[in-house]
C-alpha cells in the first residue's frame, strides 16, 4: 500500500509540475482518496472533479513509468503490422501495434503499468515489445479507423509475393513516437538491436530533414529507422555521456572513445567516432562483443593445412607476422584469436592498439589514450619498456614505427602487426617501404593476407542457374564451377540470404628464394609471382574452394577480391 501510494503522490507532483493542477486541487484529491475512496486510483478522482483530464493523467502515469506517451494518428500506426496481434485480442485487451524496428513490436496501451499484459503481447506476437501509452478513446479510434481502412484481402492466387527489403517496416511520421523519449532512452534501444541484429555498428547520419540510422550487419549497411534531425545532437551525446558514465577511456584527439558496458547480461565494448556534419553530428558506434574478440582461429575459416602453419610460426615466438587485409577485412579479428592462442600465463603479451577493442584477460592492453600520445613510434618506446614476449599492433604503422617494430622482432620479441594491403606480396613491398629492404627479409617470419565474405544462409542456400555473363566472369577469375549457390532470403537471415561471414585467406611463409627476392628491392608483381612460384596459392583459391563447397557465392568472392591482382585460375585438380 505504502508504493502505490507513493506512486500516486509521484503522478500528482508531476502533473502540478507540469501546471496542470494546483496544491490545492491534489490536497482536496487526496483527501477525496482517504475518505472511502481508496479502491479509486488518484488520476480518476482527479478526472472525476475536474481538475484534469484523461490525456494529462496518463502522460504523467506514463513518466512516471519511464514510458513514452503519444497521440495516436493514422500516420503513425502501420497497417501491415497490424496482423502481429490476433484482432479479437486487439479489442479486448485495448492495445494496438503500431509499427515494428527488427524483432521489436512497439504497441500502444492504455495502462503502461499492465506488465503482464505487456508480456502476454510479446508471446502473442513473438516479438520483444516496446509500450507507448495512448488514452483508450485514442487507441479504440485507431482501432476502428484501421479497420474501415483495411482492403478486403485479394484472392491467394492474384497476391504479389512480398519483395525482400534491408529497411524496418516503420510508420510514415515517425516523429510523433521518437519526440517524448529520452535520448539515452533511444541509444540503449539501439545498443540492444544492434546485438540482436548482430550489428557490427551503429551509424548515425542527420540529413536536412531525418537521421538516418543504420546497421552494418555482415559488412551491409541496412536502414534500420528515420526519426528527425533534430534528434542527432542529443543521441551523438547520448552515446557520448554512455561512454563517460561506464568508465571509458579519456577522449584523445583524432581517435575514437571507448568504453565497455554490459547490455542484457552480456559484455560489450562501444567505440565512439563522431565529426561534426552540415546538419549535425554524424557518429559511428562500434559494437564489439566477447563472442567475437574471443573467437578461435579454427574458428575463422583457415584451411586446416595453413593454420598448422601458421600456428607453428607463432610457436617460434620471435620475427615479425604480418596480418595483412583492407579496411573492413577482418585482421583486427584476426589478430585478437591469435593473441587468444597464446599463453599469458607464461609469456609478456602486450598490445597498442588505435582503440582497445575488447578486455582480454591476461593481456597488457595499451591505447593512444593509455599512453598519452598517439605518436605509435614514441608509444612503442613505453610499451618495450615493459619487456614483453609478444608485441601486438594494430595501428597504422608509419616509417617510425615501421622501423622501431622491426628492431624489436630483431632483438627477439614475437611482433605480430595489422597492415592494410591488397594480399601478401603487397604487405612485404608496403613494410619494405618502410624500413627498407634488408631488415624486413631479416625479420619477417610470415605473412597472413584476408578478406571477409558473407555466409549463405544454411535455411535458404539453394543452387541456381546464374547468367551468362557471371559465368564468364568467375571462369576468368575463379575457374570452372560445376553448380553454383545463392540464398532466396527467409527470416532466419532477415531476408538476406547471408548469416555470418568467413575468411578468404592467403599464407605466405618467408623462407628460400622469397627472403633474396625482398632483399633484392622486388616490386609487388615480382615478389607475388616468387610466391605462387613457392606453391603458396591466392586468396582467389581460397575464394574458388569456398563457392565450390557451397558456401559462399560466386558473386560475394568476386565482389571481395576487386581489389586484389586477378590471376589465371589454376586447374581444379591443384586445389584439392
Amino acid at each position: 500500500m505504502t508504493t502505490a501510494t507513493q506512486q500516486r503522490a509521484r503522478v500528482g507532483d508531476m502533473l502540478v509540475a507540469r501546471g496542470v493542477i494546483t496544491e490545492q486541487q491534489l490536497a482536496h484529491a487526496l483527501e477525496v482518496q482517504k475518505q472511502g475512496h481508496q479502491d479509486r486510483l488518484l488520476g480518476e478522482i482527479l478526472v472525476d472533479q475536474g481538475y484534469a483530464n484523461k490525456e494529462q493523467v496518463l502522460a504523467a502515469l506514463a513518466e512516471a513509468r519511464g514510458v513514452p506517451f503519444a497521440r495516436l494518428t493514422p500516420e503513425l500506426v502501420d497497417p501491415a503490422i497490424r496482423t502481429a496481434l490476433p484482432e479479437a485480442f486487439i479489442r479486448k485487451q485495448g492495445v494496438l501495434p503500431l509499427f515494428r524496428v527488427r524483432d521489436v513490436l512497439t504497441v500502444a496501451m492504455a495502462e503502461p503499468s499492465n506488465l503482464f499484459l505487456a508480456d502476454e503481447i510479446a508471446h502473442s506476437a513473438g516479438l520483444n515489445v516496446q509500450i507507448v501509452a495512448a488514452t483508450p478513446d485514442n487507441i479504440y479510434q485507431m482501432i476502428e479507423y484501421g479497420q474501415a481502412q483495411t482492403p478486403a484481402p485479394a484472392p491467394a492466387q492474384e497476391r504479389p509475393a512480398a519483395a525482400p527489403t534491408a529497411e524496418a517496416d516503420l510508420a510514415a511520421d515517425y516523429d510523433l513516437a521518437c519526440s517524448d523519449w529520452p535520448p539515452e532512452k533511444l541509444a540503449g534501444l539501439l545498443v540492444s538491436e544492434a546485438l540482436g541484429s548482430r550489428a557490427s555498428a551503429i551509424h548515425l547520419e542527420p540529413d536536412e530533414k531525418v537521421l538516418r540510422i543504420r546497421f552494418n550487419i555482415d559488412g551491409v549497411l541496412h536502414i534500420i529507422m528515420r526519426p528527425p534531425t533534430r534528434l542527432a545532437a542529443g543521441l551523438a551525446g547520448a552515446f557520448d555521456a554512455m561512454m563517460g558514465r561506464a568508465g571509458g577511456e579519456a577522449p584523445v584527439r583524432g581517435q575514437p572513445r571507448s568504453a565497455r558496458i554490459v547490455v542484457q547480461g552480456k559484455a560489450v565494448q562501444l567505440h565512439l567516432a563522431c565529426l561534426e556534419g552540415a546538419f549535425g553530428p554524424r557518429a559511428v558506434v562500434q559494437v564489439v562483443t566477447a563472442d567475437e574478440a574471443q573467437m578461435s582461429l579454427e574458428k575463422l575459416g583457415c584451411d586446416f593445412a595453413l593454420l598448422a602453419l601458421y600456428r607453428a610460426a607463432l610457436a617460434q615466438r620471435r620475427g615479425i607476422v604480418l596480418i595483412a587485409a583492407p579496411r573492413g577485412g577482418g585482421a583486427t579479428t584476426t589478430l585478437y584469436s591469435t593473441l587468444n592462442a597464446l599463453d599469458p600465463i607464461r609469456l609478456n603479451i602486450c598490445t597498442f592498439e588505435s582503440c582497445i577493442n575488447f578486455n582480454l584477460p591476461g593481456i597488457n592492453q595499451f591505447s593512444p589514450a593509455t599512453c598519452g600520445t598517439a605518436e605509435t613510434a614514441a608509444a612503442l618506446e613505453q610499451i618495450l619498456l615493459q619487456q614483453p614476449d609478444v608485441l601486438a599492433l594494430d595501428v597504422n604503422l608509419d616509417e617510425a614505427a615501421a622501423a622501431r617494430a622491426v628492431e624489436a622482432a630483431l632483438d627477439g620479441c614475437l611482433v605480430l602487426a595489422r597492415v592494410r594491403a591488397a594480399d601478401a606480396a603487397d604487405a612485404v613491398a608496403r613494410l619494405a617501404s618502410r624500413t627498407g629492404p634488408e631488415k624486413p627479409a631479416s625479420s619477417l617470419r610470415m605473412v597472413l593476407a584476408q578478406r571477409l565474405v558473407r555466409v549463405l544462409c544454411p535455411q535458404c542456400r539453394h543452387s541456381y542457374e546464374p547468367p551468362a555473363p557471371l559465368r564468364r566472369r568467375v571462369a576468368e577469375t575463379l575457374g570452372p564451377v560445376e553448380e553454383y549457390f545463392k540464398g532466396r532470403g527467409c527470416a532466419n537471415c532477415q531476408r538476406t540470404g547471408f548469416l555470418g561471414r568467413i575468411g578468404l585467406f592467403e599464407l605466405v611463409p618467408i623462407e628460400g628464394a622469397l627472403v633474396d627476392r625482398i632483399r633484392s628491392g622486388a616490386d609487388p608483381a615480382a615478389l607475388r609471382a616468387a610466391i605462387r612460384a613457392a606453391g603458396h596459392p591466392s586468396l582467389w583459391v581460397d575464394g574458388a574452394n569456398k563457392v565450390r563447397a557451397g558456401i559462399t557465392s560466386a558473386e560475394e568472392v568476386v565482389d571481395a577480391l576487386s581489389s586484389c591482382p586477378a590471376e589465371a585460375p589454376a586447374p581444379v585438380a591443384a586445389r584439392a
